[in-house]
């Protein structure tokens, strides 16, 4: 006789047909792991373990202090969409931390950052704006008529020094011409007033040219008006290093870190980067432009996506001189830009017809034999949603119109399931091996660092070749109460505390669809039902 095992317990696939469904599947899977064979439940949120300074809705929360193990130390915490970096600096003992989307682009680092509980403290613009007006070089002496002159031309640039880190603008025009004799010096003076606002700037560097070339001259305080210039081409030193450098643009969003030292960010259709381990340095050469309007940016491996309104871009590189730029394979634009994650390999994010996954094998919809584009918009609102990577997994939460709630897509094994807990932000501490949770109250929870949550598990619809009737059924989990709702021709006919992995009896009902519904807060491993008991004991 017919009978109905279940042994492994998988998650959703709404546009699959309930009877059509493979025997693990499920048509609810709510607040439910189902990631390793067994059906477990989904532990809640933890206890609160911070309280942020800032009044209003945080949108974003950052841990700083990456090097401290504390769940509470130091929490920087927006109130707008922002994108942090921690410096990729050689000998950096300051945490040199960057960001963008809290006005133009900043830096801080913790002498500065830390003070009081509203954080970051205080910051600085990142980079330093190139001088607008040149020096003034004028020679001094008599020159020697035996002597052939030397044309020299001048520049400076503005220096910032400050917590182990020199952030240098490029250069200013360069100077009128002076001509000089071996014998003659020459004073450099008319130097551009230093920005007083947003800028930490402690040096001015001068610069000669020889052969082409600016050297490095000397070095000498912002508030210095002059300098004389009596030394031999051959003291000069090494070649101006910020000749390309800008300052990064106003608005420059979604700072990004790549290999190499390399930050990405964008404005617009311009994918801009920064000079290697040089995050204040931004050359204009560097700059890609694409197609369409960027929406946000992704990281696998060494390649840079770029997911746009239209069409994905890969870029990569060793070097920012030297990116190449492809077009994905699949043409699927970024609805929602929290929903970017990077799996290291891969990146996901939210697209019209589902979750997009682009890899160095080839771009998909990962979730095309789970929904169609009708249920993705119907059940997530997908530009509405905000994702985060955790245990391989991808985290995500919706706002469908004040139905809120969320999903969980395991990379490894395909399997989706549902949860329906909100939060307004997130941050992965891969230190801590945390998901921290921000919520409208300002608190923050971890996720997954709760109590076992009551979950919901139904089977897919069992069909029957004809009606017929079952008489028993057996739970086998590892603690008990748990409760097991058996349904027939789509009526609830028994509900059953279950309080052992004894069999129990079910009424003499008949139907030709039967389905299985579990709830509870147990690891579950099998769920059967038969026409008997001797049967079932064959399981």
């Amino acid at each position: 006789m017919p009978m109905i095992k279940v042994q492994s317990f998988g998650g959703i696939a709404p546009v699959i047909p309930a009877r059509f469904l493979k025997d693990t599947m499920a048509q609810t899977a709510v607040n439910c792991e189902v990631f390793n064979g067994s059906l477990k439940s989904l532990p809640d949120v933890g206890p609160t373990v911070h309280t942020l300074a800032k009044t209003g809705l945080t949108k974003t929360i950052y841990r700083y202090g990456q090097d401290l193990i504390s769940d509470t130390e130091y929490w920087f915490h927006w109130l707008t969409d922002v994108d942090v970096c921690r410096g990729q600096i050689a000998g950096d003992t300051s945490e040199w931390t960057f960001y963008t989307g809290d006005g133009p682009p900043k830096a801080t680092h913790a002498a500065i950052a830390t003070a009081g509980n509203n954080h970051p403290a205080a910051y600085r613009r990142l980079g330093i704006p190139n001088p607008d007006s040149s020096c003034v070089a004028i020679a001094n002496g008599t020159p020697d008529p035996s002597d052939t002159p030397e044309t020299r031309v001048y520049t400076y640039t503005w220096v910032a020094k400050e917590a182990g880190y020199d952030m240098e603008s490029g250069p200013a025009p360069a100077s009128i011409p002076v001509d000089c004799t071996a014998d003659q010096t020459v004073t450099i003076s008319g130097f551009q007033p230093t920005p007083s606002s947003g800028y930490n700037i402690t040096h001015k560097r001068i610069y000669r040219s020889v052969g082409g070339l600016f050297l490095f001259l000397a070095e000498i305080s912002a508030a210095t008006d002059s300098y004389i210039d009596d030394s031999d081409p051959a003291a000069l030193g090494e070649i101006l290093p910020s000749l390309y450098w800008n300052q990064p643009p106003d608005d420059l969003a979604g700072l990004t870190n790549m290999p190499n030292g390399m930050m990405a960010g964008f404005v617009s259709r311009d994918v801009y980067f920064c000079a290697p381990y040089q995050p204040h340095a931004w050359p204009q050469s560097y700059v890609q432009t694409v197609d369409y309007p960027v929406v946000g940016l992704g990281r696998m491996d060494t390649t840079l996506a770029v997911l746009t309104t239209g069409v994905p871009y890969l870029m990569q590189g060793s070097s920012p001189d030297s990116v190449a730029v492809v077009k994905s394979d699949l043409e699927q634009a970024c609805v929602a830009k929290n929903s970017i994650v990077s799996f290291g390999s891969s990146v996901l994010y939210a697209a019209p017809d589902g979750l997009m996954m682009l890899s160095s094998g080839g771009s998909r919809i990962i979730t095309e034999k789970l929904f169609d584009y009708r249920l993705w918009q119907s059940f997530f609102k997908p530009e509405s949603i905000h994702a985060y990577a955790h245990d391989n997994k991808y985290i995500a939460f919706y706002d469908n119109d004040g139905t809120r709630g969320g999903f969980i897509f395991d990379v490894a094994s395909g399997e989706f399931t549902l949860h329906d807990m909100w939060c307004e932000c997130g941050f992965q501490d891969m230190q801590r091996d945390k998901l921290f949770l921000g919520y409208s109250d300002r608190t923050l929870k971890v996720w997954q660092d709760g109590d076992n949550q009551d979950y919901t598990w139904k089977s897919k619809k069992f069909t029957m070749p004809q009606i017929m009737g079952f008489s028993c059924a057996q739970l086998e989990s590892e603690a008990y109460p748990m409760v097991v709702k058996v349904i027939a021709d789509d009526t609830v006919i028994h509900t059953q505390t279950v309080q052992s992995r004894n069999p129990f009896r079910l009424p003499a009902v008949v139907g030709r669809d039967w389905e299985l519904q579990i709830e509870g807060s147990e690891e579950v491993f099998s769920l059967a039902m038969a026409t008997s008991m001797t049967e079932l004991a064959s399981v």
